[in-house]
């Protein structure tokens, strides 16, 4: 058995095809659908988080609003107003005494509002004064100026008078050295550059300070694990808020969207995928980012994906099952066919098929029935000829003798003529051996039409001297057609033919002309006489009889001639040879008779 030698089976191709087909598209089909559900997540991911963000836009917007009217409502407390009046010219003992005022003023705020850590007064010549609602500090000018004073908030509070300065990223022990380790955290400062009522000069800065972790709160509160990491990052990328607080104050790993205030891209967190979705703040420039991982959905998506696989394949299985029968069916017409081929092949020969589906392969089935037919037909046609082919020779030789027997009794005859001077005698005995020669000297059934008009020359001697030179013999012919081919004694039999039927009267001269001329491909050898001719009823009939309807012939008219075959064994020989368009015809005329042999020019 050849290798794959099942893969040439067309059952077993169709079946590898489909199952190919069927995978490539199970291939494109799950990769279509893991993009679409994925796409359709994160789509649907960016329009909640788009309306969490504006409301945590409203809500920080908010309470930085409610921190600005606290910081104004603050500065209109009176002992406020009479600390800052004059701030610069009050000395730092002043400016000092004035912290335990300021501790009640700051733990009556606080703890009315609980989202307020801690406040703070500075001055540049006097330092801070403030604290949260159970702590108190005072910052001497040395240590104050080179914790804050050269910072840029403070320059930022000033510059920008009468707005807040938001800033994040502070540290509580940034406004206080005391809180330290887990007293220390994260804060948001609100900075207002201020002054008293009456007094032109900004002398201060006020700050409120807001937990980190109760902005944190405003977010996360509802946020899990599994949800993601939500954080928000100011100009410079550094994390001043977030729902893990060890990730406050360092910078993010993911950078918003170029100039755009909303929107989303994909990254990886180490070998895990996640959605970062990001927002822009407008009150404060900060931007607000959310990391979500990919992998629960992915996970998600894989579940269905695994399911409708396996729905696909079950489906696949069925179909497979189905179209295995269903392949059977179809082409087990087919196999039939194959194997009746063989059979032929084998030459078995006339094979059918009794049943012939009403489809395309019964179309080819019926043809191939029409075909097997055919070719018996063929071959019983090629046999039959083959058959009369035999019978015309055989019958043609029952005519001979024994050339050698011949030979010599026609040269005793010519010896004795000889003796007694008889040289008409001598004459007509090797006119006749010519033509005898001619007969047996090859056995090929063809010659050129040079040998068959000298054959037919040494047959006219002999009849002249018969009939007392009363045939009249001429020839036209071009020299280029003497070496066309034609069938041996073919002539003959017309010429004798014109001879019987022309002669009517034993001292009647009679005149044949035998014409050849090329028409195309083909060769026209026309024999004329000078006789009665035919009468337009024998002229038909004949002309049926060589067509082959069989009717026709009249015994004692132009039957069988002694010397040869007849007419219609003639045409019949070079019909064999040639094809049913060739043979004999005759053609009507005023005086005489013509007939008209037509073969194929060749001269190979």
């Amino acid at each position: 058995m050849k290798p794959f030698g099942w893969f040439q089976s067309l059952r077993s191709q169709l079946i590898l095809y489909f199952m190919i087909i069927s995978l490539v598209v199970l291939s494109g089909a799950t990769y279509y659908l893991y993009s679409f559900m994925l796409g359709m997540i994160k789509e649907q991911n960016e329009r909640l988080l788009f309306q969490q963000f504006q409301q945590l836009d409203h809500n920080i917007a908010g309470l930085l609003a409610d921190v600005d009217r606290l910081q104004k409502m603050f500065l209109l407390e009176e002992e406020i107003q009479d600390l800052l009046l004059n701030l610069t010219e009050k000395s730092e003992l002043e400016f000092l005494n004035s912290k335990n005022m300021l501790h009640e003023l700051i733990k009556k705020f606080i703890d009315n509002y609980n989202f307020v850590h801690s406040i703070y007064i500075t001055a540049e010549n006097q330092g801070a004064v403030g604290g949260s609602g159970n702590t108190t500090l005072v910052h001497p000018v040395e240590e104050w100026v080179k914790a804050f004073f050269a910072s840029e908030p403070y320059r930022r509070s000033l510059s920008e008078y009468p707005n807040i300065v938001v800033e994040g990223n502070m540290r509580k022990s940034f406004y206080n050295p005391y809180m330290t380790g887990s007293r220390d955290g994260a804060v948001v400062s609100i900075l207002r550059g201020t002054r008293a009522i009456y007094d032109p000069r900004v002398s201060a800065t006020l700050i409120f300070n807001i937990d980190e972790r109760y902005l944190a709160s405003i977010y996360s509160a509802s946020l899990s694990a599994e949800d993601g990491e939500m954080y928000i990052v100011d100009g410079r990328g550094t994390i001043i808020s977030s729902s893990r607080p060890e990730r406050v104050g360092t910078a993010s790993p993911y950078v918003p969207g170029r100039g755009g205030t909303f929107g989303s891209y994909d990254d990886n967190n180490g070998d895990a995928p996640v959605q970062i979705v990001y927002y822009k703040l407008q009150t404060s420039g900060w931007y607000v980012m959310k990391e979500i991982p990919l992998n629960p959905y992915s996970a998600q998506i894989y579940a269905v994906q695994r399911i409708i696989v396996l729905v696909f394949l079950l489906s696949l299985l069925v179909i497979l099952i189905v179209s295995y029968f269903w392949l059977n069916k179809m082409i087990r017409p087919l196999h039939l066919l194959s194997g009746k081929m063989k059979d032929i092949g084998r030459g078995e020969l006339g094979v059918t098929f009794p049943e012939v589906p009403n489809n395309e392969f019964g179309t080819v089935i019926r043809r191939f029935n029409e075909m097997s037919l055919s070719i018996v037909d063929l071959i019983q046609k090629n046999n039959a000829m083959q058959e009369q082919k035999r019978e015309l020779e055989i019958e043609a030789l029952q005519y001979q003798i024994n050339p050698h027997f011949l030979y010599n009794t026609l040269n005793m005859i010519r010896w004795m003529a000889s003796i007694i001077k008889a040289d008409n005698i001598v004459n007509s005995i090797v006119a006749l051996g010519n033509i005898l020669r001619a007969a047996y000297a090859s056995k090929d059934s063809m010659c050129t039409l040079r040998d068959e008009l000298s054959y037919l020359e040494n047959y006219i001697k002999i009849i002249n001297w018969r009939f007392n030179n009363g045939v009249v013999f001429a020839i036209e012919v071009e020299p280029d057609e003497l070496d066309c081919r034609v069938p041996r004694f073919i002539l003959q039999p017309l010429v004798e033919n014109s001879i019987q039927s022309g002669r009517q009267i034993e001292e009647q001269r009679i005149e044949i002309r035998v014409c050849v001329r090329r028409e195309g491909n083909e060769l026209a050898i026309i024999v004329r006489d000078t006789g009665p001719g035919l009468t337009p009823e024998l002229l038909e009939s004949l002309n049926a009889m060589l067509a082959g309807d069989g009717s026709g012939e009249r015994s004692g008219e132009m039957g069988e001639t002694a010397g040869g075959v007849g007419l219609r064994n003639v045409n019949k020989r070079i019909q064999l040879y040639f094809g049913a368009q060739y043979g004999l015809r005759f053609e009507p005329r005023e005086k005489g008779a013509e007939v008209v042999v037509r073969l194929p020019a060749s001269t190979s």
